[in-house]
């Protein structure tokens, strides 16, 4: 990445907060309870609100409504809820337009949560050990998005960016033109900056050339590959992009009829 406003802008991001080290921190403990994690999260007011407005939305489909953190937390369990407090504090912490990809605060969200979903899908047909690491990076592999909007918006290139977009052209050559780096790319350096596990950053990286991933990272990078494919922000489970998805799969010799019924599930759900 040699756009020098991006590298300032990534190495001036502000430190992951407070509530996010302590949830990771309590989870080092086997024997941490749902009380307990509820606790941490109830001290940040922001998370709780948007925690709980995503779980009563139409995107869940809950039966009854969830009023308590700690309610949520035994729905959802542990490792769902720290994956969901982990991206709702890099959101609301880079809250920016990111009208240059067509996109609200609401649709971005919802096209991170479903990108989660199917790479947790199909990685339990791959190697079930990977699933819950899988779940997070692809929960997160979008987030350079935010900073690369931000700097189109700076640059006033925001509406010939969204042109060429919604003319169909590839989202990452469109990237490397205008600001000389990916999503991948930016995704990665954020981490890399608030101090992330360096395999999650290398993973989202290799996600742009999942061939050149090392061996034993290739599945997990073409997972995160034919995730943002098919959930692209671009017409997000479109007929055309889980055809496109399902030609990675193939090429990456990974089970490409469940990756087609975990699609249409996921498309099922979307249309709600």
């Amino acid at each position: 990445m040699t756009n020098s406003h991006l590298v300032e802008r990534i190495s001036s991001l502000p430190p992951l907060p407070q509530t996010v080290s302590d949830i990771e921190k309590a989870y080092q403990n086997p024997e941490v309870s749902n009380k307990e994690i509820a606790r941490i999260i109830e001290k940040d007011p922001m998370i709780v609100a948007d925690l709980l407005k995503l779980l009563n939305s139409a995107f869940y489909g809950l039966r009854r409504e969830i009023s308590s953190v700690e309610q949520a937390v035994s729905l959802l369990g542990l490792g769902n809820i720290k994956d969901l407090v982990v991206n709702l504090s890099v959101r609301n912490m880079l809250r920016t337009n990111l009208d240059p990809y067509g996109l609200t605060s609401e649709s971005f969200a919802k096209i991170s949560q479903f990108q989660s979903m199917l790479a947790q899908e199909l990685m339990k047909q791959i190697n079930p050990q990977k699933a819950d690491r899988i779940r997070l990076l692809a929960l997160l592999q979008e987030i350079g998005k935010i900073v690369i909007a931000d700097e189109l918006l700076r640059e006033e290139e925001a509406i010939p960016f969204k042109a060429e977009l919604d003319a169909g052209w590839e989202i990452r050559e469109i990237e490397k033109n205008y600001v000389d780096a990916t999503t991948a790319e930016v995704s990665a350096a954020m981490l890399r900056h608030w101090d992330f596990d360096p395999l999650f950053a290398d993973l989202i990286r290799w996600s742009d050339m999942p061939n050149q991933a090392d061996g034993d990272y290739k599945e997990d990078a073409w997972v995160l590959k034919i995730a943002s494919e098919a959930v692209s922000v671009r017409q997000p489970l479109s007929e055309k992009n889980r055809k496109k998805a399902l030609n990675l799969a193939s090429k990456a010799q990974l089970p490409e009829n469940e990756l087609k019924k975990i699609m249409d599930k996921l498309f099922e759900k979307w249309q709600h």
